[in-house]
């Protein structure tokens, strides 16, 4: 039996609600605890459910943010610099290392005079 009653506490119990209330007044009684009983688990139950869906919602919230921030974080990854083609009979400087035209006399970069 829950909370440890015995069939003889029940006994008891119902022997003293007949003599407080009487017989005509105990179906009233009855009705009254059911009916109270009843209200009480369906505030329990309106309960859990709207703590069940705040919580799917804030997962929800929770998942688009961090959805959106990984597609922000894609935005501002750096993307590589195209590549240049560099001839292949280029100078390239001693002082910068910049490729320059072969026919090049002084750096395009740093003005420097190549070697003769």
């Amino acid at each position: 039996m829950p909370f440890g009653i015995q069939p003889l506490h029940i006994v008891i119990i119902v022997i003293v609600a007949l003599i407080i209330f009487g017989p005509k007044r105990l179906p009233e009684v009855g009705r009254w605890v059911g009916r109270t009983l009843n209200e009480f688990r369906k505030g329990t139950q309106e309960m859990t459910e709207a703590l069940r869906e705040e919580s799917v919602k804030a997962a929800r919230e929770e998942n688009l943010k961090a959805a959106m921030a990984a597609q922000e974080q894609d935005n501002t990854i750096a993307k590589p610099a195209p590549t240049q083609s560099i001839p292949v009979n280029a100078k390239f400087c001693i002082n910068c290392g910049a490729p320059n035209p072969s026919e090049a006399l002084f750096c395009n970069k740093c003005g420097s005079q190549f070697p003769v």
